[in-house]
C-alpha cells in the first residue's frame, strides 16, 4: 500500500507540468505576507510574534522564479536587569529561488531556497547591533485565481538564527 501511494504521488508530481496552463507568460510579480515568527532562544520570548514581508520577483518559467524579499520578524526580547545580555533576530532580507510544481490550473506546491542577512539586535544598549548571513529554506502551497492573482501559505526556516516562519499572503503577477 505504501509503495502504491508513493508511486501515485510521484506520478502526480511528474505530470504536474501537463496540468499547468499552456498560456504561461513570464513576468514580474509583487507579493506580501503576514504570519508568525517563532524562535527558541534565551534572549527572546518564544511565544511567536507577527511577521510582515514584501517581495518583488520574476517568474522565469512555470517551474522557476527568483525574488528579492524583506521580512520584519518583530520578535520580543527579554528585557530587564536580570536577563542575560545577548542578541535576537529583528529583521531579514535576501534573495531566493523558488521551484514550483503546478498540480492543476488552480493549485501549486513550491519550495524556497535562498540567502540573506538577518539583523541581530542587542538587548543591551552597551552592545552594538550586528548582521548575520542567514540561509532560508521553505515549502508552500498556492491557490491561483487567475494568471495574475494568487494566495500562498508557506512555512520557512532561517537556518542560522533558527527562526521558524508561518505566513499567509497574496501575490500579483504583472
Amino acid at each position: 500500500m505504501r509503495f502504491k501511494l508513493s508511486a501515485v504521488v510521484l506520478g502526480l508530481l511528474a505530470a504536474a507540468p501537463a496540468f499547468a496552463q499552456s498560456n504561461f507568460q513570464p513576468g514580474v510579480y509583487l507579493s506580501t505576507d503576514i504570519g508568525r515568527a517563532s524562535i527558541s532562544s534565551k534572549y527572546v520570548d518564544d511565544s511567536g510574534d507577527a511577521t510582515l514581508s514584501a517581495a518583488i520577483g520574476y517568474q522565469y518559467t512555470p517551474a522557476l522564479g527568483f525574488e528579492v524579499y524583506t521580512r520584519g520578524l518583530s520578535l520580543n526580547p527579554f528585557r530587564g536587569a536580570f536577563a542575560e545580555a545577548g542578541y535576537y533576530p529583528d529583521s531579514h532580507y535576501g534573495i531566493a529561488v523558488l521551484g514550483t510544481a503546478r498540480l492543476d490550473q488552480h493549485f501549486s506546491l513550491y519550495g524556497r531556497a535562498g540567502i540573506g542577512r538577518t539583523n541581530m539586535r542587542a538587548n543591551r544598549n552597551a552592545l552594538g547591533d550586528r548582521d548575520e548571513t542567514d540561509p532560508i529554506v521553505g515549502v508552500g502551497a498556492g491557490y491561483h485565481f487567475n494568471r495574475n492573482w494568487s494566495l500562498n501559505l508557506e512555512g520557512s526556516y532561517l537556518t542560522k538564527t533558527e527562526v521558524t516562519l508561518l505566513t499567509f499572503g497574496v501575490r500579483y503577477q504583472f
